[in-house]
């Protein structure tokens, strides 16, 4: 088995816990609100395991799911997309269950049209993992952690690398609870509610939306090519010296 089939399997098993079906519902909270001020023809929803559908709230009419159980079944690294043929893409934790992230950036600004949009959901390894460990073993939960390695300052550093800029994030997912009536439970659920309604960083989710930017049209400046006047000295007309000679002699 693969690493990144390994992980994926990981991530499955993780979003089996109450606390993350709850980020799962926030993150689609976020879509719902984002996706209808989109427009195009085309959008992908892109993830390496079996997620919900997540693009309801879209107008766009031709909506194509490139995931398992999906209608296109393909690799993150390589999408069978022409380039600048999608308008909105939605990546599910595609750079977590992939062994060459950067490589599926390149690829989502490949396939993106001009000012497409890209919303991206991945594990933040700047969370209070400590906390979550000591938390998960308190709550009992026997699922294993996956292991978040890209950070948001690198996907930063990608993004402008190939021309592309953050425009909103979002953490979720901040503490683990059982979604038991114990009072551990309720407390870590309140917790977690206040930690996200007040856009508290340290989320073990990150919810990314990002634009593909254009280049601007850099016209030449005429005034480059006219050509420079250069300054001509002028001497004394004629008929100034002769008007000076006449005013001396009716003086004398």
């Amino acid at each position: 088995m693969s690493v990144s089939t390994r992980q994926s399997e990981v991530i499955w098993q993780w979003y089996q816990r109450p606390s993350l079906q709850q980020a799962l519902t926030r993150v689609q909270y976020e879509l719902d609100q984002a996706l209808p001020t989109c427009f195009g023809y085309h959008l992908v929803q892109l993830a390496d395991i079996e997620f919900m559908v997540c693009c309801q709230s879209s107008k766009i009419n031709h909506c194509v799911q490139c995931q398992p159980g999906g209608g296109v079944i393909s690799e993150s690294e390589h999408l069978p997309f022409d380039a600048d043929s999608v308008d909105v893409l939605i990546a599910l934790h595609s750079l977590d269950t992939s062994s060459n992230p950067h490589q599926v950036v390149r690829e989502i600004q490949r396939v993106l049209a001009p000012q497409g949009q890209l919303f991206l959901v991945g594990l933040n390894p700047s969370s209070v993992s400590l906390v979550n460990a000591l938390l998960a073993k308190v709550s009992l939960t026997k699922h294993p952690l996956p292991q978040a390695t890209l950070s948001l300052h690198r996907l930063d550093d990608w993004f402008r690398l190939l021309g592309m800029e953050r425009t909103h994030v979002r953490y979720f997912a901040h503490l683990p609870y059982s979604g038991t009536n114990s009072r551990l439970s309720r407390m870590l659920f309140r917790a977690t509610q206040w930690l996200e309604s007040h856009r508290m960083l340290g989320g073990r989710l990150y919810f990314v939306r990002a634009i593909k930017q254009v280049s601007a049209i850099h016209r030449p400046h005429l005034a480059r090519f006219r050509p420079r006047l250069r300054a001509i000295g002028i001497g004394k007309s004629v008929v100034t010296s002769r008007q000076t000679k006449e005013s001396l002699q009716n003086n004398d």
